[in-house]
């Protein structure tokens, strides 16, 4: 008899010939009539109640889905419980989509997520159904834009971050992880990132600073899981993609210095764990972020081993990279000489560690009285120098104590690219600037004065670096012309490394 009553329940509720059911109605059909074999079942009352009160099923709701998470039985967790599965399982189409987006379901249980009544299973299957949801579009922008993802994720973190040390340390890392997957799946559509980039970044940016401050905090609670890790990696990494492709009066996400550092040392430990973190991802990280002009405050010892880690990564990224390509099949060469050219990470790492140095010593300094450069743009390095000796230059040797491990570091990176590679004068106004303390003192001396006089000559010849410009950006993403050896190079560089060198 009940079961009679269910078919004509559904039948009733089918308008058209050949219209498609919901997946969420279809299962729970299937179920109502197994429970239905079964007087005995918690549900049982309920789901008879439902079928003698009404005569057809709303193909637009989900059946008894308000009544279950209202309840004031005594079985109301196992109703709970129930409805769950129902929608993790219930959720495969966009017609399912619609009828979780007209009945708020999403909002609902993001809600009752924080409650009080919300239990550990209950919340796992939350983030369960988030992470299913998404996978389909429309409800993947309607979390963005409408249920405030970002933001709830981030109080999730929040309330992570505080629980971490306690007894629930297992299952908050497997809540953990869910959260990851689930941001790494939305920021991976396109039409996601161009609404966040709009609208909303400042929403990522916080989710993001979370998650850097889990990373860098919990150190021996993720070292057994390094996949984890690295999806954070990759989360930091993609906020900053969408941050550098914001106007220039837009706020942006970017990292300290002392935060490199801080994830240098992480990453470091998680590669002590039974598999290494990505290291290549770490230093991504750190070259998306704008280069930091506070270069020159920075301890000596903690500036080396960062630079001997960074050059380390960088150099073992681009050697794996050259290997799968020599290994790449025969058929795809043709293929590989026409593809555009990707700048490698070392030459990244040169840039960045080239705009540091630039900026931190123009810009850097303003604090100190009678520092301020002109505001008007430099056409070579000699005026930009002349400009920059006469106001900054006595300060140099008390202030700036790193010029030779820099200078080191960017001759090598230099030295290893060949003068085929672009930004060549930004790195000869880099090691200029670095080494004009020792060019410019004892003036006295007929020797230094010949010198002096030598690369005043020179930098007349060099076009002023991009980086002085007040309205310069760092992209990271942009690639470098590079010179073939065809190419003329001005003499004028190849003399001013022979100086510096």
């Amino acid at each position: 008899m009940r079961l009679r009553l269910l078919l004509t329940y559904v039948q009733n509720g089918i308008e058209e010939p050949w219209q498609r059911i919901p997946s969420v109605i279809a299962i729970f059909a299937a179920e109502a009539s197994l429970l239905l074999l079964d007087p005995s079942h918690d549900h049982y009352t309920s789901v008879s109640k439902l079928l003698m009160r009404s005569s057809r099923v709303n193909l637009k709701s989900i059946p008894l889905f308000h009544d279950f998470f209202s309840s004031s039985s005594v079985n109301v967790r196992k109703e709970r419980l129930w409805m769950l599965r129902l929608l993790y399982a219930g959720l495969n189409l966009d017609d399912d989509a619609q009828i979780y987006i007209r009945n708020s379901v999403l909002e609902i249980l993001m809600s009752f997520y924080a409650s009080p009544l919300s239990d550990s299973e209950s919340k796992e299957l939350i983030l369960l159904i988030l992470k299913k949801s998404i996978k389909l579009h429309k409800m993947a922008c309607y979390l963005v834009e409408h249920c405030g993802l970002f933001s709830w994720l981030s109080s999730l973190l929040s309330s992570f971050s505080g629980m971490l040390l306690g007894g629930e340390k297992m299952f908050l890392m497997a809540q953990l992880i869910v959260v990851v997957e689930v941001v790494n799946d939305v920021i991976s559509s396109r039409n996601i990132n161009e609404w966040l980039q709009r609208h909303a970044l400042e929403q990522l940016v916080d989710f993001s600073s979370h998650l850097y401050k889990l990373l860098v905090g919990g150190m021996k609670l993720m070292r057994e899981n390094v996949p984890l890790v690295n999806s954070i990696l990759l989360i930091l990494i993609s906020t900053m993609k969408i941050s550098q492709k914001r106007k220039m009066y837009q706020p942006h996400f970017t990292l300290s210095l002392e935060s490199f550092f801080q994830i240098c040392q992480a990453v470091d430990m998680y590669n002590t764990a039974r598999s290494g973190a990505n290291a290549e991802l770490a230093l991504k990280v750190i070259l998306m972020s704008s280069p930091s002009i506070d270069i020159f405050r920075v301890n000596q010892v903690k500036l080396s081993s960062f630079l001997t880690w960074a050059i380390s990564a960088a150099l073992k990224s681009d050697s794996g990279q050259m290997y799968e390509l020599r290994e790449s099949h025969l058929h795809l060469r043709n293929m590989l000489e026409d593809a555009p050219f990707e700048e490698s990470l070392t030459s990244k790492l040169l840039r960045w560690l080239v705009a540091s140095v630039i900026l931190g010593k123009l810009f850097g300094k303003l604090d100190i009285p009678g520092s301020k450069l002109s505001k008007s743009l430099y056409e070579t390095l000699n005026s930009l120098f002349q400009d920059f000796g006469n106001k900054c230059v006595e300060n140099n040797k008390s202030r700036f104590d790193c010029k030779e491990i820099l200078a080191a570091a960017i001759f090598y990176l230099q030295q290893l690219l060949g003068l085929c590679c672009g930004g060549l004068p930004s790195v000869i106004s880099a090691l200029s600037l670095l080494l004009l303390s020792d060019v410019s003192e004892s003036a006295g001396s007929a020797f230094k004065l010949g010198r002096r006089t030598s690369l005043a000559s020179l930098w007349s010849r060099i076009h002023c670096p991009a980086e002085a410009n007040p309205c310069w950006r760092w992209k990271c993403m942009e690639n470098l012309i590079m010179y073939s050896g065809r190419d003329l190079i001005d003499i004028g560089y190849l003399k001013m490394l022979l100086h510096l060198g």
